[in-house]
C-alpha cells in the first residue's frame, strides 16, 4: 500500500496548473523585446529547470543559429519576472482533488519547486495554500535543486522524518522523479502536468498517476500522524 508518512510536492504541473500564466508572461517579454510569440506547447515543454533554463530553451528557438549571450538570456528573464510579479495567478488554480487531500491529510507536506522562491510563495499564498505546508522551497532557497538529491534529503530532514523510504516525492516532471530516486525516497509521476508522458515512463518511477485524484484516493487511506 502507499502510504507515506510524509510527502513532497512539486509546485507547477502538479499541485497548481500555472502553464498559462507561464506561457503568457514569457511571451509578454519576448513581445517586449521584439521577439514573436511561441506556442503554449513549445514553452511548457521546456518547465522543469527552473526559470533561467526555461527563458534560454525558449530564446534558442527564436535564436538556432547563433550563441545566445547570457547578457540577452538576463535581460529576457528580468522582463519575463517583473511581468509575473504583476500576473501571478491570472489563470493558475490547483488540480481537481488538490485542495481536498490538503484539508484531510494530517502527514507533514513540503514544497521543493524549480521556480524561484518568491513565485513559489507568492502563488501558495494567492491561492490561500501555504497554510498546508511545513516549508516552500524555490531553486534558489538551497544552493542545490533538483534533480540534485541533496535537496530532497533536505526535505526529508525539515519534514522530520528519519528514513527516506518513509517519504513520497510527487512530481510531473524527470528532474522530481530522478531527485527522489536518488535520494531513497518514494518516487511518485503523474502525468496530466506539463511533461509528456513518455519521458515520465522512461525515469521508471515507483508509482504513476494519471489525475490527482487517482493519487490521493491511493494515498489518502493511509493517513499517518506528523511524527516520524
Amino acid at each position: 500500500m502507499l502510504n507515506p508518512r510524509g510527502i513532497l510536492f512539486d509546485l507547477d504541473g502538479t499541485l497548481v496548473d500555472t502553464g498559462r500564466d507561464i506561457t503568457a508572461n514569457l511571451n509578454r517579454a519576448f513581445k517586449s523585446m521584439g521577439y514573436q510569440q511561441l506556442p503554449h506547447e513549445t514553452i511548457l515543454g521546456k518547465v522543469g529547470y527552473g526559470a533561467h533554463y526555461l527563458v534560454q530553451q525558449c530564446l534558442q528557438i527564436h535564436e538556432p543559429k547563433i550563441k545566445v549571450e547570457e547578457k540577452l538570456v538576463t535581460e529576457l528573464w528580468e522582463l519575463f519576472r517583473a511581468f509575473y510579479r504583476i500576473h501571478i495567478i491570472d489563470e493558475a488554480q490547483p488540480y481537481p482533488g488538490v485542495i481536498d487531500f490538503l484539508e484531510q491529510d494530517n502527514r507533514p507536506l513540503g514544497v521543493i519547486s524549480n521556480k524561484p522562491e518568491e513565485f513559489v510563495l507568492a502563488i501558495l499564498t494567492e491561492l490561500n495554500l501555504m497554510q498546508y505546508f511545513k516549508f516552500a522551497w524555490g531553486r534558489d532557497t538551497l544552493p542545490v535543486s533538483k534533480p540534485d538529491p541533496e535537496v530532497i534529503r533536505f526535505g526529508i530532514h525539515e519534514l522530520g522524518i528519519d528514513l527516506a523510504r518513509h517519504v513520497a516525492m510527487v512530481g510531473d516532471s524527470p528532474v522530481d522523479i530522478r531527485a527522489a530516486k536518488g535520494a531513497g525516497a518514494i518516487s511518485i509521476a503523474l502525468s496530466y502536468g506539463f511533461s509528456p508522458l513518455v519521458e515520465l515512463e522512461a525515469e521508471s518511477p515507483d508509482f504513476l498517476f494519471h489525475s490527482f485524484l487517482d493519487f490521493s484516493t491511493t494515498v489518502q487511506p493511509g493517513v499517518n500522524s506528523k511524527s516520524s
